[in-house]
């Protein structure tokens, strides 16, 4: 409780008994000598105002149960509810025993300076020191649980404040994984370019020069270089084609839809049979998680159909709880049973990465099938944000 409310309860459980008791003194010529040694009690209280260690607020309320105690046995009467007050006082004091030992010593001092007096003076007494007792005692609890509350909104205020802080670093995370992952994307595209469709376009440009020399002496050997020529600059477009494919924006390329896409796609332009199968209750997964889940698919179907020579294609996506595992199954040779020189290393590297950094974790299993299980952590967006 405040000082000044706590002081406003202490006059008023002074000044209004004492008030009254003017009106019984058998003594009219002791008015002055009364109204002294109650402007000393309210003194006393006034003094206590401005003391808040521990010691000497002990000390002043000592003093006042002694001079409380002393004024009921003197005037006796209404001036024993005066001498409950110092009660306010020290129920103030911080560690329960000595609040404790100072209402035992109230007890003692009030009852022993009434003892004279009549049984319901008496009775009166303790039961306002009791009263007094309880009423501090509840208003303590109260202001307690009220600053405990107000500490516990404190704290979970600012778990809010770094919470929000988290919640901008982990976007913000997300974008710089989103962005690692299409530069990861572009610099593959670049190297397969260079590598498959750059080469093509060299043979061709040789053939074309050989194709220039043959043809005056030879036309019908030129004739057929030019259909070579014609051959590798047609799946020279097919494999720019692809690779313009595989360049479009995460956005476009991510998601249930876009697999099913791709998978449609692959069935149509290679007459492999596909199927996309989930499993568990889907939720909603970060654009950097879809891209990865994406790329991962491509490149193992890529790899199955550039390697393996399957016949079908499966995708098996499951859901759980903490965890999204995508299994990408074919029917093809295992990498055993074709030339060491023909297996994508590169490619399963890339995969490896992009899973490492978003946390999971790439798999191959052979037996039944040559299986490609990626695992990605899920934390949904519901319990971040």
């Amino acid at each position: 409780m405040p000082k000044k409310t706590l002081f406003i309860f202490i006059l008023g459980f002074t000044l209004i008994p004492c008030f009254f008791h003017i009106y019984v003194l058998p003594d009219k010529e002791g008015y002055g000598r009364y109204l002294l040694q109650v402007l000393i009690l309210l003194n006393l209280f006034a003094a206590s105002r401005f003391v808040s260690r521990e010691a000497p607020l002990t000390g002043f309320s000592a003093v006042l149960i002694l001079y409380a105690s002393w004024l009921a046995h003197v005037y006796g009467g209404m001036i024993n509810i005066v001498a409950a007050s110092p009660v306010l006082l020290y129920f103030q004091l911080p560690r329960p025993g000595l609040r404790f030992t100072l209402a035992g010593f109230h007890l003692l001092a009030f009852n022993y300076a009434v003892r004279d007096q009549p049984l319901e003076w008496i009775v009166t007494g303790n039961l306002m020191m009791l009263a007094f007792a309880v009423l501090l005692s509840l208003l303590r609890e109260s202001a307690l649980t009220r600053m405990h509350a107000d500490h516990q909104f404190d704290a979970l205020r600012k778990k809010h404040y770094e919470l929000d802080e988290a919640r901008n670093r982990l976007l913000v995370f997300t974008k710089q994984v989103e962005g690692a992952a299409q530069a990861e994307e572009r610099n593959r595209i670049s190297r397969e370019l260079h590598d498959e469709v750059g080469h093509r376009l060299i043979r061709a440009k040789m053939m074309m020069e050989a194709a220039l020399q043959v043809i005056p002496g030879d036309p019908d050997k030129g004739m057929g270089l030019l259909l070579q020529i014609r051959d590798q600059l047609s799946s020279g477009l097919d494999e720019m084609r692809a690779a313009v494919r595989r360049i479009r924006p995460a956005g476009e390329a991510a998601g249930l839809l876009s697999l099913r896409q791709m998978l449609e796609e692959v069935g149509r332009e290679t007459g492999v049979r596909t199927r996309l199968t989930l499993e568990g209750d889907p939720c909603s997964l970060y654009p950097s998680q879809e891209l990865i889940l994406y790329k991962n698919a491509r490149e193992a179907i890529t790899n199955a159909l550039k390697h393996g020579r399957p016949e079908t294609v499966d995708i098996v996506i499951a859901y759980d709880t903490r965890e999204i595992t995508m299994a990408v199954s074919n029917d093809g040779a295992l990498p055993g049973q074709v030339p060491p020189s023909q297996t994508g290393g590169m490619g399963m590297q890339g995969m490896k990465e992009r899973c490492a950094l978003a946390g999971g974790s790439l798999d191959v299993v052979l037996e039944p099938m040559f299986t490609v299980i990626t695992k990605l952590p899920v934390t949904q967006r519901s319990e971040i944000i």
